[in-house]
């Protein structure tokens, strides 16, 4: 097997990939509470090298991805004026919300009532209270003050529950499963009449995504260099 070919291929897989996260991550750049994901790299199978029984160094055959994550870094808080609007301020804590017969977490805090009076996310999921139970609201001028409480006419009528756990995995779009238990946060601070956007940077993005193109372009011609270099000496060996 040629190392450097095999080093160089498993690099371009490994590029793709990154690619495919960062075109995920800038479809979802006007996503409300969106989060960020990305790729964790590691030399696929190092080899320790020795010589006359002393270490010399150690050889890889390329980079491969060892893990995807997401970033929780929060995002920019933008001005909406529609009272059922609401935003995390800091990193910590989600929304809890009732999603496919299970209990889900967002960050995108885009509220609204549905016919049954219910606080409800825009793709419709119940949004919970502290204690895990929907929200219902009579009818009234709505207010949302910094802890989550919900006011109508003035009067305390529910409270928005806000939870953190020991880790969150992505279900999809902006919805995460708690690794554990979620507990409700004692004081949270939220700002009503605003959303969380997504904390994707644009720009950076694309600067990375040029990056992995010319570095994908650069690893094919390496490929077709080493195999035409490969073929010479195959050559020069069959006219000796």
């Amino acid at each position: 097997m040629n190392r450097g070919i095999y080093a160089t291929a498993t690099g371009m897989l490994t590029a793709q990939q990154a690619m495919d996260v960062l075109t995920h991550n800038l479809a979802n750049v006007s996503t409300n509470g969106y989060k960020r994901d990305g790729l964790a790299f590691n030399d696929a199978l190092v080899r320790e090298l020795n010589w006359d029984g002393k270490p010399i160094g150690s050889l890889g055959a390329g980079a491969s991805p060892i893990e995807q994550y997401t970033s929780f870094e929060a995002g920019s808080i933008n001005e909406t004026r529609n009272p059922l609007d609401v935003a995390i301020l800091g990193e910590r804590g989600m929304f809890a919300v009732r999603a496919q017969g299970q209990i889900a977490y967002t960050r995108n805090g885009a509220f609204s009532l549905d016919p049954q009076r219910r606080l409800v996310t825009q793709e419709g999921h119940p949004v919970l209270d502290p204690q895990g139970r929907d929200i219902v609201l009579p009818e009234g001028q709505i207010a949302i003050a910094t802890d989550g409480s919900i006011l109508v006419g003035g009067d305390p009528q529910a409270q928005i529950g806000v939870f953190d756990a020991a880790g969150f995995r992505k279900l999809g779009s902006t919805l995460f499963n708690a690794s554990g238990p979620a507990t409700p946060v004692a004081a949270p601070t939220l700002k009503s009449g605003a959303l969380e956007g997504s904390n994707v940077n644009a720009v950076e993005s694309m600067v990375q995504m040029i990056q992995l193109s010319r570095q994908f372009e650069m690893s094919q011609r390496s490929i077709v260099s080493q195999d035409e270099l490969t073929q010479r000496l195959i050559q020069s060996l069959q006219d000796r």
